[in-house]
C-alpha cells in the first residue's frame, strides 16, 4: 500500500566493556594491603611488649598457653596477684582507672589509689617486723632496723652499732648476718609493684687510703646490698631497683653525732607511684633558653627570605 506508514528504524548500540589491564586499577588490593600492614603492626607491637615484660610475666603467659586454667593454679594465682599490673613496669593492667576505664594513666594519682598504696606499704612494714620477731637469728638485730614514711615513700634503714656492724671495717664486704637481714627484707619488698631506691651512708670519719673516699665506700656498699636483695629467692624483681646511690656522710641521722656508728647504714626506699611519676617528669629534657630563641628566630628568617 502506497499510503502505508514506514516502520521506524531501530538502531542497536553495542557497548564494549573494559577489561584486561584496566581492571587492575580497582580498589580490592588496597584492602588486602591494609590488612597486611595492620597485622604486621600488631605483630611488632606484641614483640615489643614481650621484650619489655619481666620473667614472672613471661612465665604467666607461657603457662596460660600450656594450660587454659593456669591462673586457677597456685602458681598462676601468685603471679596474677603479685605481677598482674600489666606487662610494662608501673602498668595498671585491667584495674579501673579514675575515669572508670581499665589502665587509664593520668598525670595526677587518685586519692583512692594513693591510700591503697600507703596501706600496702604499711602491711609490708608489719610483715617485716613480724619476720624479725619470729626468726631467732634476726631478733638480735631488731633495734638496728627502723621503718618510717618520707615524701618519697616507705623507708627501711639498717644501721650499724658498735657491737654489730653490717660490713667489714672500711670495705663493702657484707657480714653473713647482714645478708640474712637484706634477704628477709627483699622477700617482702619484692611483693610490691613499686620501684626501690638503695642508698649507702657512712659516718664522718674520713677514709685513710688515698684516692678512695667515703663516696666510693658508700656507693660500693649500696651496690653490694642491691646484689644480695636481687639474688635472694623470691626477692626483688628484675628491674625493680630504680637507683643505687652513695651518699657518703652527707645525710647523718637526725640528732646523732656525725661520727656516730649508727650513721653507717643502708637505706632502702619503696618509691611511691606519685614520686616516681614526678621524678620522671622532671628528668625529661627541657629546651634551653638559647635554643628557644633560635627556634623562634628561624621562621622569621625564612619568612624574610621568602619576600625576596
Amino acid at each position: 500500500m502506497a499510503d502505508q506508514q514506514q516502520a521506524p528504524e531501530v538502531k542497536i548500540k553495542f557497548v564494549k566493556k573494559k577489561g584486561g589491564h584496566a581492571a587492575a586499577h580497582g580498589g580490592a588490593w588496597k584492602v588486602a594491603y591494609a590488612d597486611l600492614v595492620t597485622a604486621m603492626m600488631a605483630f611488632f607491637l606484641l614483640m615489643w611488649l614481650l621484650s619489655s615484660a619481666n620473667a614472672n610475666t613471661k612465665a604467666g603467659i607461657a603457662g596460660m598457653f600450656q594450660d587454659a586454667n593456669f591462673f586457677n593454679t597456685e602458681r598462676g594465682k601468685e603471679i596474677l596477684e603479685n605481677h598482674g599490673k600489666g606487662i610494662l613496669p608501673g602498668g595498671r593492667g585491667m584495674s579501673p582507672g579514675p575515669d572508670g576505664d581499665g589502665g587509664t594513666d593520668t598525670d595526677k594519682e587518685s586519692p583512692g589509689a594513693a591510700e591503697e598504696e600507703h596501706k600496702a606499704m604499711e602491711a609490708t612494714a608489719e610483715k617485716i617486723e613480724q619476720a624479725f620477731q619470729k626468726d631467732e637469728l634476726l631478733q638480735a638485730f631488731q633495734d638496728q632496723i627502723s621503718m618510717d614514711f618520707t615524701d618519697e615513700g616507705l623507708r627501711v634503714q639498717i644501721q650499724d652499732k658498735a657491737a654489730q656492724v653490717l660490713f667489714d671495717s672500711g670495705s663493702a664486704q657484707l657480714k653473713s648476718y647482714t645478708m640474712s637481714i637484706l634477704k628477709e627484707i627483699a622477700k617482702e619488698l619484692g611483693k610490691l609493684p613499686n620501684r626501690i631506691v638503695i642508698g649507702g651512708h657512712t659516718d664522718a670519719s674520713q677514709y685513710s687510703a688515698k684516692g678512695y673516699t667515703n663516696w666510693e665506700l658508700s656507693s660500693e656498699r649500696a651496690n653490694a646490698a642491691r646484689r644480695i636483695m636481687e639474688s635472694a629467692a623470691g626477692g626483688l624483681k628484675p628491674g625493680q631497683v630504680r637507683r643505687v646511690t652513695g651518699y657518703a656522710d652527707t645525710i647523718p641521722l637526725e640528732g646523732k653525732d656525725p661520727k656516730d656508728p649508727a650513721n653507717r647504714r643502708i637505706s632502702i626506699v619503696v618509691v611511691s607511684a606519685a614520686t616516681e611519676k614526678a621524678e620522671t617528669k622532671h628528668q625529661k629534657a627541657q629546651p634551653r633558653e638559647k635554643d628557644k630563641v633560635k627556634s623562634e628566630a628561624k621562621p622569621k628568617a625564612d619568612e624574610h627570605s621568602a619576600h625576596h
